[in-house]
């Protein structure tokens, strides 16, 4: 009787046994897990074990391989949970999230819209603001926080969104700036210059800058003034950057207006096209215009930039007025960048250089850019830009 006892005994503690090995982790245990940062030991914990049937660990486990940026096991798994339980909003929130991660913004929109449908959440219009914000469409990020900011559910999340409308508004202000260049050669000996200017982003994928001070060229003062504006998607296709420079000068040494216009297309994200032209009507030397065929190649660690220069005047247009060649090497905050530049007449100038930016942050300005150069020609420039505040 006593060996038959023992026998049961051990059989019931190895069914128990066996049935709390195959029960798997709860959803406390991987909450817990997340919030002590355990996340590598919470998604083993759902991967080594059967979690099909239970959708709240299901949602964990796309979560946590979004975190990890293995997105496309996490998408096949959140998509799944919204097809088979289309009534879980979360899951079309990290969706959201996860897409604009990658920079996939239509499908994120897209599939927050979807949710927005079944029920309004002042979370997922915020979601869509940053992908705005992202995209540098300040205006479209502002009214959409300023919806979920009217639609809070919480004095919290308003508060929340208050912050993130805050930011968005400091990138849209006007931005006063200074700008400053000073070039000398033996045959021009000093041109310096220095500009006040305003820079404003008008609506989302127009930028207006204009700015006006004074030029000191071969011992004599000049006025100058310059207005440029900025178009990019959405105003025009994506990929594409288009640009139009006003530049006048009216003094006794310089006496002429510029107009510069650049056109740009982002093949793809290591290759750039461009054309920029380039008209000049001066009243102290030769009229002339320029057109630039140029491509850019970005490698691993370096970009290269082919370009190709004719020039139009009172003689006509010479098809190979130049040739240039610049490699670029991007470090932490700038760029070395080395040119050899082939002209008609034989010539060959070697131009070396360093363009840094966001040099430093200060109370009451940043110095946001400063650029220096020297080629064989003797030729020497430093330029720089401080934003006021």
């Amino acid at each position: 009787m006593l060996k038959k006892t023992i026998i049961l005994t051990l059989f019931i503690l190895l069914i128990s046994s066996s049935f709390l090995l195959a029960a798997g982790p709860t959803l406390e245990e991987i909450q817990t897990l997340v919030s002590q940062e355990k996340t590598d030991e919470a998604l083993k914990l759902l991967e080594d074990n059967d979690i099909n049937s239970n959708s709240d660990l299901k949602f964990y486990q796309g979560l946590l391989l979004s975190w990890q940026e293995e997105y496309a096991r996490a998408e096949s798994i959140l998509l799944e949970l919204v097809e088979s339980n289309p009534n879980r909003l979360d899951t079309y929130n990290q969706l959201g999230r996860m897409y604009g991660w990658q920079r996939e913004f239509e499908k994120a929109e897209a599939i927050i819209q979807k949710a927005q449908k079944i029920k309004y959440s002042s979370e997922r219009t915020a979601i869509l603001s940053k992908h705005a914000e992202w995209q540098q469409n300040y205006f479209k990020a502002k009214n959409l926080i300023e919806n979920a900011i009217a639609k809070a559910e919480s004095v919290e999340l308003k508060s929340k969104y208050q912050a993130s409308l805050n930011r968005i508004n400091g990138e849209i202000k006007a931005i006063l700036y200074l700008e400053g260049r000073a070039v000398y050669s033996d045959d021009n000996k000093e041109d310096l210059e220095l500009t006040f200017g305003v820079e404003k982003l008008l609506w989302d994928g127009i930028n207006l800058k204009t700015s006006a001070g004074t030029n000191y060229f071969k011992s004599e003062s000049n006025f100058v003034f310059k207005s440029e504006i900025e178009t990019s998607n959405p105003v025009i296709s994506k990929k594409t950057f288009l640009s139009s420079e006003f530049i006048f000068y009216n003094g006794d040494s310089k006496d002429k207006y510029e107009l510069n216009n650049s056109f740009d297309y982002l093949v793809d994200n290591n290759n750039l096209l461009g054309i920029n032209f380039n008209h000049v009507e001066d009243n102290q030397n030769s009229d002339y215009q320029t057109l630039e065929l140029e491509y850019e190649h970005r490698f691993e660690k370096t970009i290269m930039v082919l370009k190709n220069t004719s020039r139009h005047d009172d003689f006509g247009w010479i098809r190979d007025f130049a040739q240039h060649i610049d490699l670029y090497y991007p470090k932490d905050n700038y760029l070395l960048n080395l040119a050899l530049s082939h002209y008609e007449n034989g010539d060959y100038v070697f131009k070396i250089g360093f363009e840094f930016s966001d040099i430093f942050s200060g109370k009451n300005f940043d110095l946001s850019s400063l650029n220096l150069w020297y080629n064989t020609e003797k030729v020497s420039n430093l330029d720089f830009r401080m934003d006021l505040k």
